[in-house]
């Protein structure tokens, strides 16, 4: 089966080694089962042609590298999403060998507003791909033109949607939750590293709010860390957060026993990404304050990377804890107390907390599994 994955985030996030692993996870899969895939880049055209160029050849490049060669297109375009592909500049292949694509196609996953109608009309089966559940609900519910249209198919990483405690508003659609995952064969559990070694995390620094049926939810990142600013002087172990902050709370968070480094620096690429994580003790993972409001069952794809490398994760419970099993290897919490325990019990038994994470990971989140399981979902 040929399926179409259409991006508009990461030709234009070179440096971001997280969100570039995260999404290379499809492409390696869906080869692994036997499918057809190539990838649809859309890019959002800047003041700077050369620029934009140099940026689409690096993109290229860097594909090619991963055996992605001649399954790679990029549409440079003056919006996204796009919605005519005559309206763009298309690099990677010819027009015509695009529309060979997508006339071939048997179905695109269309992640985040990577393209809308007209275009989406050419294809025979499509589905929108939903990871960031909750933030694209809301923002839909108070602005209806963004909500997704035209989809078949509506799959989302929220694993309580549609349930009764479960915030999000479905939009009138049927969504069909999916575990995030891990390609299993790119992640090397290697000797856990001592007691030295950091808990950590690598995340964006954002402080946004949107306000939805009188309330005010809360997307930020600095919020959810903020919580629990105390945590290493409580609990006198290292850790580590791989974030832009601005220099006021980097002074804050240094002064209160966090140490922080340049995601730039320790996770620009994959690899250099999922070395990070095999050198850290554990995960420390907060989550946007919106997926613990509205109880969205959201697991981080990152979280996944951590136990497929053998890693625990120490998290905050978003409601996953009702969906995957807990306590070894993957422990959550709800407050600072919780997390003080977490971080005691995983130094604690460490060795038998580092037993299970590969064995959740190959139980849980392997690719095999859950992209069949999100192909089924799309009736295919």
């Amino acid at each position: 089966m040929r399926i179409i994955l259409a991006s508009a985030t990461v030709a234009q996030y070179p440096s971001g080694g997280g969100h570039w692993n995260w999404l290379l996870q499809y492409p390696f899969g869906l080869r692994d089962l036997g499918h057809d895939v190539v990838w649809l880049e859309v890019v959002r055209a800047s003041n700077d042609h050369a620029h934009d160029i140099a940026l689409i050849r690096a993109f290229l490049e860097r594909m090619a590298k991963y055996g992605l060669a001649g399954r790679v297109v990029v549409a440079l375009a003056g919006e996204t999403p796009l919605g005519n592909l005559n309206e763009a500049e298309i690099h990677g292949a010819t027009r015509q060998r695009l529309m060979e694509f997508v006339r071939d196609a048997d179905l695109i996953w269309n992640f985040w507003y990577a393209l809308k109608a007209p275009v989406l009309d050419c294809f025979r089966r499509r589905a929108f791909i939903d990871v960031d559940p909750g933030h694209l609900q809301v923002c839909a519910a108070s602005f209806p033109d963004l909500a997704p249209d035209n989809h078949d198919s509506y799959l989302t990483v929220g694993l309580k949607m549609h349930e009764a405690d479960c915030g999000v508003p479905s939009l009138g659609r049927k969504w069909h939750s999916f575990r995030p995952f891990a390609y299993l064969p790119l992640y090397e559990v290697t000797t856990p590293p001592d007691s030295r070694a950091p808990f950590s995390s690598v995340t964006h620094w954002t402080w946004e709010e949107l306000h939805f049926n009188n309330r005010v939810l809360s997307v930020s990142k600095r919020v959810a860390y903020l919580r629990y600013l105390d945590l290493p002087s409580r609990a006198k172990r290292r850790m580590q957060l791989a974030a832009d902050l601005p220099s006021e709370d980097e002074t804050k968070f240094r002064a209160k026993g966090w140490e922080i480094v340049s995601p730039d620096r320790v996770a620009a690429s994959p690899e250099h990404y999922r070395d990070y994580i095999g050198r850290s003790r554990a995960e420390f993972m907060c989550p946007k304050p919106i997926h613990l409001d509205l109880k969205t069952g959201w697991f981080s794809d990152r979280s996944v990377a951590y136990l497929a490398s053998g890693r625990p994760v120490l998290a905050e419970d978003t409601g996953f804890s009702e969906k995957l099993p807990t306590g070894l290897g993957l422990v959550p919490f709800s407050d600072l107390d919780e997390a003080l325990a977490g971080v005691a019990e995983i130094d604690r038994n460490y060795p038998k907390h580092c037993r299970v994470p590969r064995e959740l990971a190959e139980e849980f989140f392997d690719s095999r599994k859950c992209l069949q399981a999100m192909l089924a979902a799309c009736d295919l």
